[in-house]
This record gives structure tokens, sequence and C-alpha cells, in this order.
């Protein structure tokens, strides 16, 4: 397959809606926007897709579809979203001659790779979506804008297309049967750092604390949370760190004793680490010095 081939045969039980955009220069630059979207019911469809610089959103409305992504082989029922890249090879279908009716969406965007880095990780290309209602009625504005061509229909577009992808990028954490193993002792712990972060804790010492294994502790944590215990303490820490620096005059070595970092050094890289510059310089920004 050439770059950016794509073949498609099908036919349609009823008339596709399909919809090829092009972004203006300050949506490619700045927005998340749509290269083609669509509507179709079919009988009959095969798409392939490779080297396509395109990142693909597709919802199953009705019937099946089946895809094959990484090797592997996945089936599309009603309400579940898929999130692919198009960069590898992709190849999706009506199932078995059966009507499918979906919507596909192709988008791109400067921080359209994070989103799908996050994604990603849980190595799941298709959710069902819980509340699909809302999904539909997105989706459905996503198509009905398109032909306005306006900077007023881009800034929709993009901001539908950011809802959107947090609803599939919270799925993991909002799932109730995702989060059924070691849910409890993960609210627990989550408590405990969020209100005792200055204290000396690691891993195991949680572990030991909450009487778990701290393996299975750091898999729900970050299966739950989206972060691992000390990954989140850290945060919890940093953010503390903030306050003192923005409302006190209180020594930089003496906050980070106070928030649970006494190497001040370490203290400083982590700060800098996570909000991009030192604790002495974003003090001097953010203090409130109004007498």
């Amino acid at each position: 397959m050439t770059t950016n081939q794509k073949n498609t045969q099908y036919v349609l039980s009823e008339d596709p809606v399909a919809i090829i955009c092009t972004p203006s220069a300050f949506a490619k630059k700045s927005l998340f926007y749509i290269q083609e979207i669509g509507y179709f019911k079919t009988d009959a469809y095969v798409m392939e897709r490779q080297k396509l610089t395109s990142f693909l959103l597709l919802f199953t409305l009705s019937g099946r579809g089946e895809l094959q992504y990484r090797g592997k082989d996945y089936i599309l029922k009603p309400h579940d979203m898929l999130f692919i890249n198009c960069e590898e090879y992709v190849q999706y279908k009506a199932s078995c001659q059966k009507t499918w009716e979906f919507i596909s969406v192709n988008l791109n965007g400067n921080l359209i790779d994070h989103f799908y880095e996050q994604f990603d990780k849980h190595n799941k290309p298709v959710i069902s979506v819980q509340d699909s209602s809302v999904v539909l009625d997105k989706l459905r504005t996503l198509l009905h804008v398109q032909p306005e061509r306006s900077l007023s229909s881009e800034l929709l577009s993009s901001k539908i297309i950011v809802e959107l992808l947090t609803i599939i990028l919270q799925h993991p954490y909002s799932n109730p049967n995702a989060n059924s193993d070691g849910t409890a002792e993960v609210r627990k712990v989550k408590q405990y750092l969020d209100q005792s972060y200055c204290e000396r804790i690691t891993l195991d010492s949680l572990a030991d604390m909450f009487g778990l294994n701290k393996f299975n502790l750091a898999k729900n944590f970050k299966k739950q949370v989206g972060f691992s215990p000390i990954e989140y303490l850290i945060n919890v820490r940093i953010t503390a760190a903030q306050g003192w620096l923005k409302t006190s005059d209180v020594a930089i070595v003496d906050i980070a004793q106070y928030v649970g970092i006494p190497n001040t050094s370490h203290f400083i890289n982590l700060f800098k680490e996570h909000i991009g510059e030192t604790p002495h310089s974003y003090r001097k920004k953010w203090g409130n010095r109004i007498k």
C-alpha cells in the first residue's frame, strides 16, 4: 500500500454524508481540526488506511463492524467508539454483509499526539461509550457545522473534538466495571497522600500501612487515578509548594521540608521539572506582593 492510500468499496443502503474539510492556517496551527467526516449506513464496506497523517474517531450507531489494527481483530458494536492512529495500517469494514451504521471523523491538531498517547496506554483502541446520546449529539453537531466554512465553525469543531477526546480518555477511570478491583483501597491511599504528603512516604511504606501487595497497589492506583502512587504524591507536594511560594515569605529550604522533600536540591529539580522554572523564579512571578 502506498503513502496516503485508501481503498473503499461499498454498497450503501442509504445515501452517505461525506464532507472533506480544508482547515484554515489558524486552525492548523492552533486548533483541533477535521480533515474528513462522514455518516454511513452500508451493507458492504471496506476501508484501508496506512501512513496517513490523521487520527480516526469512529462511532457505531447500529449493526456491526470489524476492525483490524496492530495485528488484532475487534468487533464494533452499537455505542462502541474507536480511536486510532492512521499512520499505522488499519482496516475496518461491515461485518458479514450486514448493515453497519456509523459516523467517522478523521482529525488532526498540534496536541492530538499527546491525547492519543494517553489513550493508547490502555492498549484498547475500542471502548464502549456509557452515555452514547451525548457522544451522538456532539458528532451530529460536527456534521452539521462543517459546510459553514468559517472561523466560528472551526472553533466550535475544535471545542467538540476536545470534549469527545475527554470522554474517551476519562473512560477507563469513570467506568465502574473497569475500577472494580481495589477501588476502596485506592481511595484510602489517595486520601492519605492528600493529607499526609509531608511525611516520608515510599511505595513499600504505603503497602505496609494498608496491608496491600505493593505491585497490586501500584497497578490498581494507576489504573484508577492515571498516575502511579509516587507520581501522585509528587504532584500533591509540588502543588502544596506552589501555595507556599505564592502566599508566604517562608524560605525555600523550609518549604521543601514542609512538603516532604527535605533535600533542597532535589526539591528544586522536581519543581523545575513539573512547573518549568525554579521555585525562586516562580515566587518572583506569582508571589502576592501587594501590601
